[in-house]
């Protein structure tokens, strides 16, 4: 028998309410940090921007393991490479995003390759010892930083996080992987909804999306965005 991960769901975002929240699944975790929003430019909501990550009004109080999810941590040697903005992997996740986005009346997310370079870095950072599940590692520079160190220039934005596993070694099953963490995310109910409002912001234009799979069989996904 196979032990299997208990799913959590970090959510948060500076332009919107963020959320923690544990899921009823048994094999996948996700999460989601406080949006950014650029001192210089206008909040997308009426919402006051909150600097920085962990903000206390941005963790429900009634899930207090989600606010700081502990994951295994895969060898920091497991460095892949990014996928390209067109690989099929990236693409089919894409299509899944932007189909929970048009069932709500909303424009399709651009894939920008900042926005992927950025993901995939963090997802690498995320693998490393002493970090695992979080929106910023040891070293790491803040979410808006680290996207603008990619070539973005953005007006606001977020992350989604998460991972599940085990998983088989292929791509078939990365991808489902993949898409089960983002129904998750997708399934939220208010008030812990922020990776659900990151997927159907009507602020953000632009998307980057990075999945790797680590040598313990945990699928690590990140979705940045940004406008």
């Amino acid at each position: 028998m196979r032990r299997l991960l208990p799913l959590l769901v970090l959510s948060a975002a500076l332009a919107v309410s963020a959320g923690c929240a544990r899921t009823t699944s048994a094999t996948n975790t996700s999460a989601a940090v406080p949006n950014w929003v650029d001192p210089s430019a206008a909040a997308p909501s009426t919402d006051p921007p909150t600097p920085g990550y962990g903000d206390p009004s941005a963790s429900p109080s009634g899930s207090a393991s989600a606010s700081t999810p502990s994951a295994p941590k895969a060898s920091s040697s497991t460095k892949p490479a990014p996928p390209p903005a067109g690989s099929g992997l990236v693409q089919q996740l894409l299509a899944q995003i932007n189909q929970l986005r048009a069932s709500h009346g909303l424009p399709p997310y651009k894939l920008s390759n900042g926005l992927i370079a950025s993901a995939h870095a963090h997802n690498v950072q995320m693998l490393k010892p002493g970090c695992g599940l979080s929106h910023r590692c040891p070293g790491e520079m803040d979410l808006g930083p680290r996207i603008k160190a990619q070539g973005v220039n953005w007006h606001s934005a977020g992350e989604n996080i998460g991972y599940s596993g085990p998983n088989a070694n292929n791509q078939a099953a990365i991808l489902a992987a993949a898409k089960g963490i983002t129904m998750s995310m997708y399934n939220e109910k208010p008030p812990n909804d922020g990776h659900r409002k990151n997927i159907l912001s009507s602020g953000f234009t632009m998307v980057g999306i990075d999945v790797i799979r680590d040598d313990k069989g945990l699928v690590w996904l990140t979705q940045d965005f940004a406008s």
